[in-house]
C-alpha cells in the first residue's frame, strides 16, 4: 500500500479514506496529520479565537470521522474536507456573533460601552480584527482567497455558491 500512496494528493487522500472505511486505524490518522494545521487555520479566520479554532478543528475532525461514509468522491476529499470547515466555522461564528451582540447590548444598558483600541498589536492581531469586521461569509471567501491561496473556482467549490457569488462577496468584503 505504501508504493499506492506516492500518487498526487487528491489520488493519496482517496486511497486514504477508503482505508479508514476498510477498517485501517492508521489511514484517518494520516488524514489528520495532514489537514489538521490547515483546518485549525481557516476556522482560526473565521472564529477569530485560537481556543474556539482549536475546539473547532477537533469537533471538525470528530464529525468527519463519523460521517467518511458520505463522502462520495466526486470532488477531491481536500475539498469535501475544507466545504465541512467552511460551514461548521459560520455556523459557530454566527452563533458566537448571536451570543456577543446580547452580552455587548446588556455591557450598554448596565456598564456603559467599553471599547479598546488596536494601536501597538502586530500585524497578524490586526489582519484577525479586520477579519472579525467582516460578516463570517465574507470571512470565509477573504480567507480562503487571500490566506489560503484557492482560485474563486476552488472557492465556489469549497462553498458550492456560484462564481459570480464568490466575486460579489469579494467585492463587498473589500468594501467594507
Amino acid at each position: 500500500m505504501s508504493e499506492s500512496l506516492e500518487q498526487p494528493d487528491g489520488d493519496e487522500d482517496a486511497l486514504l479514506v477508503r482505508a479508514h472505511l476498510a477498517g485501517d486505524p492508521g489511514a484517518f490518522r494520516r488524514l489528520y496529520e495532514k489537514y489538521g494545521e490547515k483546518v485549525f487555520a481557516s476556522a482560526y479566520r473565521i472564529v477569530g479565537e485560537h481556543h474556539a479554532a482549536a475546539d473547532l478543528a477537533q469537533e471538525i475532525f470528530v464529525k468527519i470521522f463519523h460521517d467518511l461514509r458520505s463522502f462520495k468522491f466526486e470532488s477531491r476529499f481536500s475539498t469535501w474536507l475544507f466545504r465541512v470547515t467552511v460551514n461548521h466555522a459560520i455556523n459557530k461564528a454566527n452563533e458566537v456573533k448571536r451570543h456577543t451582540r446580547i452580552h455587548e447590548k446588556i455591557e450598554r444598558e448596565g456598564r456603559g460601552d467599553l471599547g479598546g483600541t488596536q494601536e501597538g498589536k502586530p500585524l497578524d492581531e490586526r489582519v484577525q480584527l479586520a477579519l472579525q469586521g467582516l460578516s463570517p461569509k465574507l470571512r470565509a471567501i477573504v480567507s480562503l482567497r487571500y490566506l489560503d491561496g484557492l482560485s474563486y473556482e476552488e472557492i465556489a467549490e469549497v462553498l458550492e455558491i456560484s462564481l459570480g457569488t464568490v466575486k460579489s462577496r469579494l467585492f463587498l468584503a473589500h468594501e467594507t
